[in-house]
């Protein structure tokens, strides 16, 4: 069931957008006007791409107000706009906020989260100005565009040449304190435009807003670009069905230095949460530490979910293994399989099956053959390789059958190695996902919407 409705005013701005949600787990589709509805059951985003830009106005407010309206009710729609500004922001504006207000619940606060600031791509909102590369956006070449010529950056003016409805400003220096949350929730203004010059600032205008939204139960659309519509998502726990699912788990036995490098590189790129084995401790009869390695594992696993990735690491320095007496450095990774096991088991008892791993990332040769075995796998159902030498498929048989895995020994590939192994994993869980909800619906997706075989999760372009 659709939570979420992007509405966007062109193709290229749809799908971009719509690979952002699909990042965080969640199942996209781009669609025309026409196919908002069929689709709403089957997909946690849609996005309409009305194709908009360039049409007169009120034609332009028709079409927003008819897609959300089909589509509704939804828990967020987000007003999809150009990051420079260009078509018809005001009047796009005013239809999506009095489409919502219309159908939110009697007395409800909406109104307009205004964040056109795109930094990844040189567009950043300085005291109320749309600069891109630091240039107001009548100084650039923008000014000679053929439809659109850009006479100014100022953002207010921009939405007030098409709109009547009232702007409240929040500049920077709110932004980076902690009163902006109270900042967002005062004010009698329709549209909220906050300054923005980083992706930290739209993750922080994104909370506060959640925040406002849990205090007084403001309803809020963004219009936005793409970054702090998705952002907001998160802030506000829409996750979807994929979401609903357990994390990627990876369990590391290597020692090697490679392999270290390769997990710390998993957390400089998406959510990560870390549980460490000291090997010495955990291979000594008596000691609390596997205890205490179970219950942070369990406690992960229990509440971390897809696309979120809980790694299990040895991080023993090579110092101390030499102290290891053979057998139980030979014994590792059997008892990190053991254990492992253990807390699955224990998990799908209290929580059920939908809170297991939904991929499994195993690197070190030995401890992958010793999961295998704890898990009662039948087969390793072979896909292909990630790399030479990092396979990738699925678990056939045991607790965890059907499951995606990704393979690999210690001192197998560079330092993106896990990233690549662990976004395959996405990319299989999102296609499995997809496959299954298929089975069990008769709706044929229409022309245009996403493959499920489309590697990165993204809508086609």
């Amino acid at each position: 069931m659709a939570q979420v409705l992007v509405v966007a005013d062109d193709l290229t701005g749809a799908n971009a957008t719509g690979a952002r949600f699909a990042r965080t787990g969640m199942r996209v589709a781009t669609v025309t006007p026409e196919h908002v509805a069929a689709v709403a059951d089957e997909y946690d985003v849609v996005v309409a791409n009305l194709d908009s830009r360039n049409v007169p106005p009120q034609q332009a407010a028709d079409l927003v107000t008819d897609v959300v309206e089909a589509v509704w009710p939804v828990s967020l729609v987000v007003k999809r706009i150009d990051s420079t500004l260009r078509g018809n922001v005001g009047a796009e504006l005013d239809a999506a906020l009095r489409a919502v207000r219309d159908r939110a619940p009697a007395g409800t606060r909406t109104r307009a989260l205004l964040l056109p600031a795109f930094p990844a791509s040189g567009r950043v909102t300085v005291d109320g100005v749309q600069l891109l590369d630091g240039v107001p956006l009548e100084r650039t070449d923008l000014a000679f565009d053929p439809i659109w010529p850009m006479t100014t950056g100022v953002v207010a003016d921009i939405v007030a040449a098409q709109s009547d409805a009232g702007v409240r400003h929040v500049p920077i220096r709110q932004v980076t304190q902690t009163m902006l949350t109270a900042d967002l929730m005062a004010g009698d203004e329709p549209v909220v435009l906050c300054d923005a010059l980083d992706e930290h600032h739209l993750e922080d205008i994104a909370g506060a807003a959640a925040e406002a939204h849990r205090r007084d139960g403001t309803v809020w659309v963004s219009v936005d670009p793409g970054p702090a519509g998705a952002l907001l998502a998160s802030a506000l726990n829409l996750r979807g069905e994929a979401g609903a699912r357990g994390p990627l788990l990876t369990v590391a036995g290597s020692h090697t230095d490679l392999t270290r490098r390769q997990l710390d590189a998993v957390a400089r790129t998406g959510p990560a949460r870390y549980v460490d084995v000291d090997t010495l401790r955990f291979t000594t009869p008596g000691d609390a530490h596997a205890g205490e390695v179970a219950r942070e594992l369990a406690e992960h696993l229990a509440t971390a979910s897809f696309p979120e990735v809980v790694i299990l690491r040895a991080i023993t320095p090579a110092a101390d293994l030499e102290k290891l007496p053979p057998h139980a450095r030979r014994h590792l990774p059997e008892r990190l399989a053991e254990l492992v096991v253990e807390v699955l088991g224990d998990i799908e008892v209290s929580e059920g099956a939908h809170a297991l791993p939904s991929g499994l990332y195993l690197t070190g040769s030995d401890v992958a053959s010793a999961m295998l075995d704890e898990l009662g796998v039948h087969a390793f159902d072979v896909g292909g390789e990630v790399i030479p030498m990092a396979i990738y498929g699925a678990l056939s048989g045991g607790s965890l059958d059907g499951t995606p895995v990704a393979a690999k020994g210690g001192l197998v590939g560079d330092e993106t190695t896990a990233l690549e192994c662990l976004g395959k994993l996405r990319r299989a869980v999102q296609t499995r996902l997809h496959q299954v909800h298929s089975e069990v619906s008769e709706h044929v997706v229409p022309a245009g919407s996403p493959d499920p075989g489309w590697e990165r999760g993204d809508s086609p372009v």
